[in-house]
């Protein structure tokens, strides 16, 4: 029995050492958190780089966010330095660190709302290079939504007829193919908003492609794939009378 109660008390005693030390190893960024409040992107985008470049926290995603999210607002400001006059894009060099040292994904769900926000931003650039037919400047915005991970299945359905576009058939049913086949374990319904207008326009322009290119079939079976999870969107049954109909 007393042996019993002695390894009990030691396995608490793991327990609480190991949980302590998981608690003290979280590094504390609310100094970022009151620069973010007080809006002075410069300090902010300063104070998140040094933490990005400390040994002891570079590896931590947090600081990333900051980075990104300073960087992102400052892009506004017509009057700012011109050390940002690229910050717009910079915000998606940090969001890709980001993706990388978030291991269990915790800082991007925490922060998802932003990052949904900074995804629109970008799709709305996408539209406009696409209404303009200026696809080799979509295609290289485009490429920038890899940077939220290699993962990222929207970003499959729009470099593919890109690709296409740009004389590049053979690249394009490859992303194709790469696009379903990890829409295989992908709950379509779960992604946010943002997450499926991005695949809404994905698709659509894939089956514009398609439809153009001789293959009406393979352009309906797409549509007819991601309609149950798109109908929602009021621009999707003109895409889809488009295409089916």
């Amino acid at each position: 029995m007393k042996k019993i109660i002695t390894m009990k008390k030691a396995l608490f005693f793991i327990t609480f050492l190991f949980t302590s030390v998981s608690l003290f190893s979280q590094n504390d960024y609310s100094d970022l958190l009151i620069m973010r409040a007080d809006g002075d992107w410069d300090k902010l985008i300063k104070k998140a780089e040094q933490y990005t470049l400390s040994n002891k926290t570079k590896k931590d995603a947090e600081p990333y966010y900051y980075l990104t999210y300073g960087l992102y607002k400052i892009s506004f400001e017509a009057d700012r330095d011109d050390k940002y006059k690229n910050a717009y894009r910079d915000a998606f060099t940090a969001v890709g660190k980001l993706v990388r040292a978030d291991r269990d994904g915790s800082v991007m769900r925490k922060y998802s709302e932003f990052f949904d926000e900074l995804k629109l931003s970008l799709i709305e650039i996408v539209e406009n290079e696409l209404e303009a037919e200026q696809y080799r400047r979509a295609f290289s915005w485009v490429m920038r939504l890899y940077r939220f991970g290699r993962d990222y299945v929207p970003a499959y359905y729009l470099e593919a007829p890109l690709r296409y576009r740009n004389d590049d058939p053979s690249t394009a049913r490859t992303k194709w193919q790469d696009g379903d086949k990890l829409l295989e374990n992908e709950d379509i319904a779960s992604w946010s908003e943002v997450d499926k207008k991005i695949f809404m326009i994905g698709v659509y322009q894939s089956a514009r492609v398609l439809k153009e290119n001789l293959q009406a079939d393979r352009a309906k079976e797409m549509m007819n794939m991601a309609a149950p999870y798109l109908e929602e969107f009021e621009r999707w049954e003109e895409y889809y009378d488009d295409i089916v109909n």
